[in-house]
C-alpha cells in the first residue's frame, strides 16, 4: 500500500480536491474515523485549518459526523463519493473519443479531396541560400549555368553584361550547341554595343534601362540568383533559390528592378 502523504498527492493531482482536503481525507479513508485532534496530528494539516477543511468536505459529500461525543468524523466511501466525478470523466473521454474519431473521417476526406484537385497548389518547403563574396557567385553562376537544359535569363547593367561575358565566354558557345535559350536584357549603348551585336547571332540581346547594380540569372524557370554587384567584391550579396514558384514570381518583378 501507497504511503498516505502519496495518495494524498494523487488525489489532489486527480480527483480536483485541494492539499489539506486531499491530506483530511485520506487519512479518514485510510485510518477510520477521528477526532479533530489526532486528525490534524495524523494528516499533518495545522487545527486551525482542519474544522474549514471538514466543513468544504461535508459539502462535497466526502465526510460526514458521527453522532458521538466527542464528536468525531469519517470518510464515506470513495467509489459513491467520488461517482458522479467519474461519470463526469466518462462522458468528457467518450465525447472526446467520439470527436476525435469524426474529425479523422473529416479530414480524411478533405485529404483525399485535396489529392484529388489539380487546381490545388501544393505547398512546398523552399530552401534559400545567402551567397556572400565574388568567388562564391561565380562558382553558383558557372553551376547554374553548366546544369541548363532549356532557357537562360539574364539580366544586368552593363558593365554587369561585360563582365558576365567575359567570366562566361566559353559556355555560351557549350549552351547554344546543346539547344538552351539565352535571353539577356542590359542597356546597350557605345560601351557595350558590339559585344551585344556579337552575341545576337547565337543568343538574344535586348536593350532594357538597368539603373540599379544587380545581375539577375535563372535558369530553367527552375533556379534564379539575384546579386547586388555594388560597393567592395568580397561586400558583393546574393541570394539563391531553387523554386519555379519564386521563379515566376521574379519573372514579374524584374521589369519593375530594371527601371
Amino acid at each position: 500500500m501507497e504511503s498516505s502523504a502519496l495518495v494524498s498527492q494523487k488525489v489532489s493531482q486527480h480527483l480536483g480536491l485541494s492539499k489539506y482536503e486531499a491530506r483530511v481525507y485520506v487519512s479518514l479513508v485510510m485510518e477510520g474515523a477521528s477526532e479533530v485532534r489526532k486528525l490534524s496530528i495524523r494528516c499533518g494539516v495545522p487545527r486551525t485549518k482542519v474544522y474549514f477543511t471538514l466543513k468544504k468536505l461535508m459539502e462535497k459529500g466526502l465526510v460526514f459526523e458521527l453522532p458521538e461525543t466527542p464528536r468525531k468524523f469519517a470518510s464515506t466511501s470513495p467509489v459513491e463519493a467520488f461517482e458522479q466525478n467519474l461519470n463526469q470523466y466518462r462522458d468528457e473521454t467518450s465525447d472526446r473519443v467520439i470527436s476525435l474519431v469524426k474529425s479523422n473521417e473529416v479530414i480524411s476526406l478533405l485529404e483525399e479531396a485535396y489529392e484529388k484537385s489539380e487546381l490545388t497548389l501544393k505547398p512546398r518547403k523552399e530552401d534559400v541560400w545567402i551567397i556572400q563574396g565574388r568567388s562564391e557567385m561565380l562558382n553558383k553562376m558557372g553551376e547554374m549555368l553548366s546544369h541548363a537544359k532549356k532557357s537562360v535569363a539574364v539580366l544586368t547593367t552593363e558593365d554587369g553584361f561585360i563582365w558576365f561575358y567575359k567570366t562566361f565566354n566559353k559556355l555560351f558557345d557549350t549552351l547554344v550547341e546543346n539547344g538552351v535559350n539565352v535571353n539577356i536584357g542590359t542597356p546597350v549603348n557605345s560601351h557595350n554595343g558590339n559585344l551585344a551585336r556579337e552575341l545576337n547571332y547565337i543568343c538574344k540581346v535586348k536593350h532594357v534601362d538597368v539603373s540599379s547594380p544587380l545581375l539577375y540569372l535563372c535558369v530553367d524557370d527552375q533556379s534564379l540568383l539575384l546579386v547586388h554587384l555594388g560597393g567592395k567584391v568580397e561586400e558583393n550579396l546574393g541570394v539563391f533559390c531553387s523554386s519555379s514558384t519564386l521563379c515566376d514570381l521574379f519573372s514579374l518583378l524584374v521589369p519593375r528592378l530594371a527601371k
